[in-house]
């Protein structure tokens, strides 16, 4: 890019793909444009602002949810910028354990080749590799945005500054007793063969059969108690039957033993309230090793566990079904009850069920040695911040649900069955003693002995995003501080999607406290989920998930970033058709049409862009010095919206503020105040009071670009720069936003509206009486006072020329014969019509339709006086006829006086 861009110069057609290749990598970030200093809060005293990106996948690409997610961050960071604030924006992707080992294994096998061929090390290499050469497409797409992060910052999870974090964090944790080393149920992917969070584990509907097996009684010959399953292999793993101890119909049952079908093992009837008494027949098999909550029942009554599933998904037991997959074996095992006799009836169950994200499996609920972390104690810290509003959330709404789930907390388990991923720093001596240290000279030392073996398994990958508030600022683990800590520490607002509130924004607040002391962020945005047309949530298995690329392609970063955020209000979900940024794309269109319109008046009242700047850069609007109502409306419209703009950044209201932007620009600004002021610059032969206008309509479009920026970074930038001549370096981006001011907004708007209305009125009446566009018809104003009076001589040029009028201005007016006339907040008007239509055809014209009503209304009538109807019908059915009823004799009272109209 050159020194400096010259004005006077925007091409007539707009070319989004040039504007936006130019401004994102020639620009902004070659200039360092959105570098952030702890200095400059620290040592200058520059309020910070900082934002947290949620770290997409390495595996990912770009999705309409990113497109949505990071335009929200980046108008946040853009907007708190140019409001003078030390604006920091943080970047990183997250190593996504499981997801990329997939990838990478997938790879492997087209070559022939499972990562236990490589071994742990080759295979790690391998990982590594395929991130440096495909890892960074994510944050390559993002930059098509014009994001504007700190991208020095970059940060990747496994880093090595983020992985000591890591470890530390553990080692932490494991000496104050927060992690330990336990056997619970966990979600198991048996294909992948390691443990799952529950975010991990998506939930789908599937038809399966629900079986009522009979489990006859041991002491009670000839008598059974009925269960019904979804499970009917996990049979050979019950411990017990348990009923609801409200049930009267097995209250003389509880305490006697039953008869495992085919196992032939004695249980007994249980009572515990966990047990639903209206599901299947109100009894329940105990299969502790294979149901989370059958293992807390079972655990709660001193139970054995009994395991007949394996790792990899088949049968363990010694029944006859050992080695078959656990859905074969289900098949097998209804054969085998219904021949012993116990199978009482099947019928078909459709139910949700929890499928591996990566694998697409059915997940198995398996008992297990993992590590994990006691929640509980991190839990009600994290909690209180939230119910004391020292963190907000928006909407507001979503407190309730992470209040949920914080006082519903489970312990978390945090170990994978993966090689990519933070190795757990725990070492086991022969004995089985396990040392927890930041390396293995560390753990030899505190063992007394060079003979261990480190733990195989990884963290939970976001064991790595709870820390991310504190490691992408440089922290590595307790006692830990440095300059961005102290200056950017906590961060401002955290813009994420509500599924994971638990699983991340919870848990950060949670580490936040726990390593820090203090929350990570003030605000948490959750941002809508986005739709297809048809309401159907976007999915690749659904065809229904445009790529984003190719609609920026097609309709340019602008028009999308506008258009995603348009349709978006805030707690409310998103229907998105790639059609609808036609709105963002005609939008950036007017935006550069409006603009060329006003440089070509610049051009034609100031002889150079010398000329022009130094008038500019003396410009202060001064209400003495304008005369004509729409440039005093235009200013007080202006800085109402500027002040209802600041105030819907403060509520989170990001929606309202691109409506509020281009109701003004479009409206108020273009379909108004332009096209007065093309009509009063050709009336005007005041040369100084012409160059004034000009200098106006300049001033009000650079305000409404920098209010744009934040959503529509690279045409506002670009326009700008093309305003004045902009040193080299400078960015609209790095300017202050507008204020508004008293002076306008305080002033009485509705007078210097009254030309407006007065012109909307008037092209009513035109369209009433279908006069022609051509005919220049005669129009009287009757003013109601002095100061109308005042606004309508100083605009009947601008009035004339909008609805085609000779336009004469009279207190003492008299209605003339055959006059349209109406009347405009006490102003009378009135539309002379002879000899512009035919009187006899539109007499005629209104005659039928007045029939075509009259008609109509007294069908209502009829309908509505029926005893029948009124008595029989619904309220709101009733009500709509009446409504119905009313306008009709409201529009035939219309017709009827415009017919008067014409008969003079």
């Amino acid at each position: 890019m050159s020194e400096e861009r010259t004005p006077f110069n925007l091409e007539k057609t707009y070319n989004h793909q040039e504007v936006e290749d130019r401004w994102r990598s020639a620009h902004w970030e070659a200039l360092g444009s959105f570098h952030a200093e702890s200095g400059r809060v620290l040592s200058e005293g520059r309020t910070p602002y900082s934002v947290l990106m949620p770290p997409p996948n390495v595996t990912g690409s770009l999705t309409l949810g990113h497109v949505l997610n990071h335009t929200l961050q980046d108008i946040f960071i853009r907007y708190s910028r140019m409001r003078g604030k030390e604006a920091l924006w943080l970047p990183g992707t997250d190593h996504a354990g499981i997801a990329t080992q997939t990838v990478v294994e997938k790879k492997l096998k087209k070559e022939g080749v499972t990562r236990h061929d490589l071994g742990r090390k080759a295979f790690l290499d391998q990982v590594w590799e395929w991130r440096e050469e495909y890892g960074g497409l994510i944050l390559r797409q993002l930059r098509r945005l014009g994001i504007s992060c700190d991208w020095r910052r970059n940060l990747f999870t496994m880093d090595e500054r983020a992985s000591e974090a890591v470890i530390n964090a553990f080692i932490a944790l494991y000496r104050d007793g927060l992690i330990y080393r336990g056997t619970r149920i966990i979600n198991w992917c048996p294909v992948s063969q390691t443990a799952l969070s529950d975010e991990e584990v998506i939930m789908k509907p599937r038809r399966d059969k629900l079986v009522y097996v009979r489990y006859p009684l041991v002491n009670r010959p000839g008598r059974y108690i009925t269960i019904a399953t979804v499970r009917p292999e996990t049979i050979l793993a019950d411990v017990a039957i348990a009923v609801n101890p409200a049930d009267p119909r097995y209250r003389d049952l509880v305490g006697e033993l039953a008869a495992v079908p085919v196992a032939g093992r004695h249980i007994p009837v249980i009572a515990d309230d966990y047990v639903d008494i209206e599901f299947g027949t109100g009894a329940l098999k105990i299969t502790p090793a294979h149901d989370p909550n059958d293992y807390a029942v079972a655990r709660r009554h001193n139970l054995p566990v009994i395991s007949v599933v394996g790792r990899d998904g088949k049968m363990t037991d010694e029944y006859g079904y050992g080695g078959m997959d656990r859905f074969d074996a289900r098949e097998k095992i209804l054969l085998d009850l219904e021949e012993l006799g116990n199978l009482e009836r099947v019928e078909e169950y459709e139910h949700n069920v929890g499928y591996s994200e990566r694998a697409d499996v059915v997940v198995e609920p398996y008992l297990s040695e993992q590590w994990f972390v006691r929640m509980q104690p991190l839990a009600g810290p994290a909690l209180q911040v939230v119910n004391d509003s020292e963190i907000r959330f928006h909407p507001p709404h979503w407190v309730n649900t992470y209040r949920h789930w914080m006082e519903n907390i489970q312990d978390w388990c945090i170990s994978r069955q993966l090689w990519w991923g933070h190795r757990i720093p725990a070492w086991y001596d022969s004995e089985g003693r396990v040392w927890v240290a930041s390396s293995y000279e560390e753990a030899c030392h505190l063992a007394g002995t060079d003979k261990l073996v480190q733990d195989e398994d990884v963290l939970d990958t976001w064991f790595s995003s709870w820390l991310w508030p504190l490691t992408t600022l440089g922290w590595t683990g307790p006692n830990s501080d440095n300059d961005d800590l102290r200056a950017f520490y906590p961060t401002d607002t955290l813009v994420t999607g509500p599924d994971i509130i638990f699983f991340w924004v919870a848990r950060m607040i949670m580490a936040g406290l726990y390593f820090k002391g203090g929350v990570p962020f003030r605000d948490v945005y959750f941002t809508s989920i986005i739709r297809d047309m048809k309401g159907r949530k976007l999915s690749k298995s659904l065809g229904n998930s445009p790529d984003p690329l190719k609609v920026i392609d097609t309709y340019g970063t602008d028009a999308l970033r506008f258009t995603i955020i348009y349709i978006a209000p805030l707690g409310q979900d998103v229907l998105f058709g790639e059609e609808k940024c036609e709105l963002g794309r005609n939008f950036a269109t007017k935006l550069w049409n409006a603009s060329r319109l006003v440089f070509m008046q610049r051009e034609k009242y100031f002889e150079s862009p010398e000329e022009f700047e130094a008038a500019y850069s003396m410009f202060v609007p001064d209400r003495n010095d304008f005369t004509f109502a729409e440039e005093h409306l235009l200013m007080a419209r202006y800085h109402a919206m500027i002040e209802r703009y600041h105030t819907a950044f403060g509520q989170f209201r990001v929606n309202d503020i691109v409506r509020n932007l281009y109701d003004f620009f479009w409206g108020d600004y273009c379909d108004w105040y332009l096209e007065a002021l093309k009509t009063s610059l050709s009336a005007s032969s005041d040369i100084d009071a012409a160059r004034r206008a000009v200098l106006l309509s300049v001033h009000v479009l650079e305000g409404t670009l920098k209010a744009l920026h934040p959503v529509m970074p690279f045409i506002t930038d670009e326009i700008w720069h093309c305003i004045v001549r902009r040193p080299h370096g400078l960015t609209v981006a790095l300017s202050p936003m507008p204020e508004a001011s008293a002076d306008w907004t305080g002033i009485d708007a509705a007078i210097h509206a009254l030309p407006r209305a007065v012109i909307s009125e008037v092209r009513s009446l035109r369209s009433l009486f279908a006069v022609p566009a051509s005919g220049m018809a005669p129009l009287t104003l009757k003013p109601a006072g002095e100061a109308a009076c005042r606004v309508l001589s100083e605009n009947t040029h601008i009035i004339a020329a909008a609805t085609r009028c000779s336009v004469t201005v009279s207190p003492d007016a008299v209605r003339p014969s055959h006059a349209a006339s109406s009347v405009v907040e006490g102003n009378e008007l009135f539309v002379q019509l002879e000899g512009l239509i035919s009187f006899e055809k539109e007499r005629a014209r209104l005659q039928k339709e007045i029939g075509s009503i009259s008609s109509y209304v007294a069908s209502l009538k009829k309908k509505l006086s029926n005893e029948g109807f009124v008595a029989n019908a619904p309220e709101d059915v009733i009500e709509k006829e009446r409504s119905k009823l009313s306008e009709a004799q409201g529009n035939l009272e219309k017709l009827s006086g415009n017919l008067d109209v014409l008969a003079g």
